[in-house]
């Protein structure tokens, strides 16, 4: 390295640390101004906060803080009222002793001016509403089986912000909710209020009242008919008796209360069926209040072991012999009596025809179907028994007349003691019929 090359490098390091030097003291300036410009930032970034803090709508004689953020070194508080409000202001000295915060009472509905001042600050002020007090008045649910009684549930149940110490004894509940019978109501009930009060407390609160339920359920009953079985015998099977549950809490008849009962079920032919029956209400009971669960009984009717027996007699009939056809049919009766009941047969039939004397079988015909008053087909209780029956043709008498003789045509005919004869012409050509002894006597 020459002479000069090494001056000029000494001559550079020098001047490297003036440099360094003043940009180090360039720094310091910057860096001290920035400090005191942030020492001083805090006094006009958190200035006193001229605003009052607290609850701009509180309720009548409900109680609410306030808090004024000016840092002042003394703080009077005041207020005007606005609109009818009013307030109590009360210092909290063991809390706040600078009394920077209060307590405000809302004495009377309305709006009032918050006000605080002192110092050597500006006065602030805050406006409050003072709002009604609620006061949410129902009655108690109630609950049970019918039992002949009302059903009554007294107290009031009081919510939201209820009535203030001084108006609790003053007001009065009046119950008048009550269910008797079956079925719900509402638990109504009447608020009264002293005398000439009643526009205060409608201008100081603001009250609701809402009515629970009475309810009275139905009164179980269990009803059960009786049953029954015979052999048939044509009447009516019945039994008229009821049996009612056996009483338990909360069920069967209230005492004193009860009913009668009206038979429906009948049994009268073979077969089965159900013993029904309809409740009358005793005076002084209502069957709306109960619960009737009805069990019927069985009423059954049997085959007869032994058959009833029933003889038909076909009609009978004895005529004189006159040559003409003669005729018999029916039965003297299809209409019987048995057991006090009527039966009636249909189905058969019985007939006889003849001309000439003598005796003539009825004939049956058809199967007999037995039927009772209310046509019920019950033949398969009976035998149908039927008699023998016939038609008589009595010969005429010999002593007759020859005028009083059968004859044909135009010709007479003549007979002489049952004998057949030749009978003397009346004219000539005429035809005579002869007709055989035993048609004579």
């Amino acid at each position: 390295m020459s002479f000069m090359d090494s001056k000029f490098s000494k001559w550079g390091e020098v001047a490297t640390a003036v440099l360094s030097q003043s940009l180090a003291k360039r720094f310091a300036r910057v860096m001290l101004a920035a400090v005191l410009a942030a020492s001083f930032l805090p006094v006009a970034a958190f200035a006193d906060t001229p605003a009052i803090s607290g609850p701009n709508h509180i309720k009548y004689y409900m109680t609410a803080q306030y808090t004024n953020g000016t840092s002042r070194s003394e703080y009077n508080w005041d207020w005007s009222s606005k609109d009818g409000g009013k307030i109590e202001i009360s210092y909290l000295d063991g809390l706040y002793p600078d009394r920077k915060t209060v307590s405000v009472t809302g004495i009377e509905v309305g709006s009032v001016i918050l006000k605080v001042s002192g110092g050597n600050k500006d006065p602030e002020q805050f406006v409050i509403n003072i709002g009604k007090r609620t006061v949410g008045l129902s009655s108690s649910y109630g609950h049970k089986i019918y039992d002949g009684k009302p059903l009554t549930v007294v107290g009031i149940n009081e919510d939201g912000e209820g009535w203030i110490s001084a108006d609790r004894d003053r007001v009065k509940y009046t119950m008048t909710g009550s269910q008797t019978n079956a079925g719900e109501s509402d638990n109504t009930f009447d608020v009264e209020f002293p005398s000439g009060s009643e526009e205060y407390f409608k201008e100081h609160y603001a009250i609701t009242i809402s009515y629970a339920r009475l309810n009275v359920a139905q009164r179980p009953v269990t009803l059960t008919s009786a049953s029954g079985s015979k052999e048939y015998d044509g009447k009516p099977l019945t039994n008229h008796k009821v049996t009612v549950g056996e009483a338990a809490r909360d069920t069967g008849w209230v005492d004193g209360q009860g009913a009668t009962y009206s038979f429906t079920g009948s049994q009268k032919i073979v077969g089965s069926s159900e013993n029904t029956f309809e409740c009358i209400p005793n005076e002084g009971t209502n069957l709306d209040n109960y619960q009737i669960n009805k069990t019927y009984g069985t009423l059954t009717v049997t085959d007869r072991s032994e058959k009833y027996q029933i003889t038909l007699t076909p009609n009978s009939k004895s005529v004189a012999y006159d040559g003409t056809e003669k005729s018999v049919s029916g039965f003297e009766t299809l209409e019987f009596q048995i057991n006090g009941q009527t039966f009636y047969v249909s189905g058969v039939e019985a007939s006889a025809t003849g001309t000439d004397a003598g005796e003539y079988p009825v004939t049956k015909s058809g199967q007999a179907v037995v039927t009772d008053a209310d046509g019920n087909d019950v033949t398969d209780q009976f035998t149908v028994n039927i008699d023998d029956a016939k038609l008589t043709i009595v010969g005429g008498d010999s002593d007759k007349s020859a005028s009083n003789l059968p004859h044909t045509g135009d010709s007479a005919a003549l007979y002489a003691m049952g004998i057949c004869g030749v009978a003397i012409a009346a004219g000539a050509g005429a035809l005579f019929t002869f007709r055989k002894r035993n048609n004579y006597k």
